[in-house]
């Protein structure tokens, strides 16, 4: 994403033809949210505006990765195209006016997930959509807490909630920008799309009939955090996937060169999947992540799965 553009549409906007909305939401499931808009005042949005604005700022220089659901490298933030979020859809409806709930209590701020700035440009035929995972502040296990209202001490009893400057995920021009790895898994509930996604791997695999005991595979291999993450990254490289199992010759040459524990069927066109020891070598060779290199022919293994 560029960042310094998005800057630039806010800051070449006069601050008073801009709209900026507070979105409060929480997750009933995977598909489904209830979201909450409370009024605030224009000083309010625009103080929200600036603090997102100085947060994104200070990502203008860092390096972007595609986003990867095996986790990101230090030192760099991640992009992707926003409709790769499969419930992104459902979350935006529930902004929608008559989807909105009109009323949040007091006993809701426990149950929210995160908040929204959408932010309305003149200059701009889109939202910018700002999410941050909400903070939420304890009342006293003892005690209570108050404030100074004309004087007076006034206790508060209601649960507060917490807004800070800092930026989880942000949406511009369909794309997706996002600071937080965790944060993007955990307000979308992405694991749920990552099992999805590792099915249709699965599927892809399944069809290629070079896995023996492919029911077990399949079984252990969604078992597997860790598994189901490397699937879903496989799933964006499919034409090398199913490469992988055209050059079938090549993949018996990786068992030998790396002395595998994973043995072939009598005529060779299938390997035997035994047990849960031989998962990610056998992930691993399907991604083509055993490799020789040029310089020194060095034989190794990308970690990335």
């Amino acid at each position: 994403m560029d960042v310094q553009a998005l800057l630039n549409s806010v800051n070449e906007s006069d601050r008073d033809d801009i709209e900026v909305r507070l979105y409060l939401s929480k997750k009933i499931n995977r598909r489904e949210f209830e979201t909450f808009r409370p009024g605030i005042g224009y000083d309010l949005q625009i103080e929200l505006l600036e603090m997102a604005l100085t947060s994104l700022g200070r990502a203008v220089e860092i390096e972007q990765r595609e986003y990867s659901p095996i986790g990101t490298i230090a030192g760099t933030i991640e992009f992707c195209e926003a409709d790769e979020v499969s419930n992104l859809t459902e979350l935006l409806n529930s902004f929608e006016p008559h989807e909105i709930n009109p009323e949040i209590e007091n006993g809701d701020i426990k149950d929210l997930n995160f908040y929204c700035l959408r932010v309305n440009l003149p200059t701009e035929d889109e939202n910018i959509y700002i999410f941050r995972r909400i903070t939420k502040f304890k009342k006293l296990q003892h005690g209570f807490m108050g404030k100074f209202v004309d004087g007076d001490f006034e206790k508060i009893s209601s649960e507060l909630l917490g807004i800070d400057n800092q930026v989880d995920v942000v949406i511009f021009r369909g794309e997706m920008l996002i600071l937080n790895h965790i944060a993007l898994e955990r307000i979308f509930s992405i694991e749920d799309q990552f099992f999805e996604n590792a099915e249709v791997t699965l599927s892809i695999v399944e069809d290629s009939n070079r896995i023996t005991n492919f029911d077990q595979f399949r079984e252990d291999c969604l078992s597997d955090g860790r598994v189901v993450r490397a699937l879903t990254k496989i799933l964006k490289e499919e034409d090398r996937l199913e490469q992988s199992f055209l050059n079938f010759n090549n993949m018996i040459k990786a068992v030998n060169i790396f002395e595998l524990d994973i043995n072939f069927n009598d005529d060779n066109t299938a390997l035997i999947y035994e047990d849960k020891s031989q998962l990610m070598d056998v992930v691993r060779l399907i991604r083509d992540s055993f490799y020789r290199s040029i310089v020194n022919e060095r034989d190794g293994i990308d970690e990335g799965v």
